[in-house]
């Protein structure tokens, strides 16, 4: 009688899994439902082995998506210079994407006077300061200044066109730096990611014309 109570809680939690919208949740309701078949199918006059074979691998599956699940959620430690990042520049990502975009960024650093970017160039990169300041010269005349936090050659990087003005450190600058192909290949594997870094992109560009 007990197992045949089981059996019937076993339906009814896959009945509620069905109903909650957390992954999380529904692959661990589903493995207590699948577990409390094995006594029904077990006590039966005769075993039901391939049914509880199912059942199990049914609770592997679940068990181990649910791993993976809550390892994605652990909290992120950012580092100082990705806490500030996260504070300044790249405040419409989480903690987890600033992570991921972080460990494939390409830091550089130059003197004061160098060139971050040529103007009439293809730029294939996306850049970020992170110390130093950079003017924006037109045809030899100066059009901006770039701080810390701010984006370098944006507009061409979404545009994909040459770039319309110099960009030049002056003073030692460090900047990061993200390969269009690098993005690309994050923009697939987590397209939130691309919506997110243009809105950045976007809210960066507002505030240089406001400045």
């Amino acid at each position: 009688m007990l197992t045949v109570a089981l059996f019937f809680f076993a339906n009814i939690l896959f009945c509620l899994a069905y109903m909650v919208r957390d992954m999380a949740y529904l692959r661990a309701i589903t493995i207590l439902a699948a577990s409390s078949t094995l006594p029904y199918f077990y006590f039966q006059a005769t075993p039901l082995y391939s049914a509880m074979v199912w059942q199990v691998a049914f609770i592997v599956i679940n068990a181990f998506n649910l791993t993976v699940l809550l390892l994605q959620r652990r909290p992120v430690k950012l580092s100082d210079e990705e806490q500030w990042l996260k504070h300044t520049t790249l405040r419409l990502l989480k903690p987890r994407k600033i992570r991921r975009l972080m460990q494939r960024a390409e830091r550089y650093e130059v003197p004061s006077g160098e060139h971050l970017i040529h103007q009439g160039h293809e730029l294939n990169a996306l850049l970020l300061l992170l110390s130093g300041e950079a003017s924006v010269k037109a045809d030899g005349q100066r059009r901006a200044m770039l701080q810390p936090g701010d984006f370098a050659g944006e507009m061409s990087f979404i545009s994909g066109k040459l770039t319309s003005a110099d960009v030049v450190a002056e003073a030692p600058v460090r900047y990061i730096a993200w390969p269009t192909s690098t993005l690309e290949r994050l923009y697939q594997r987590d397209p939130e990611l691309k919506d997110a870094l243009q809105g950045t992109i976007g809210m960066d560009m507002a505030n240089k014309l406001t400045r």
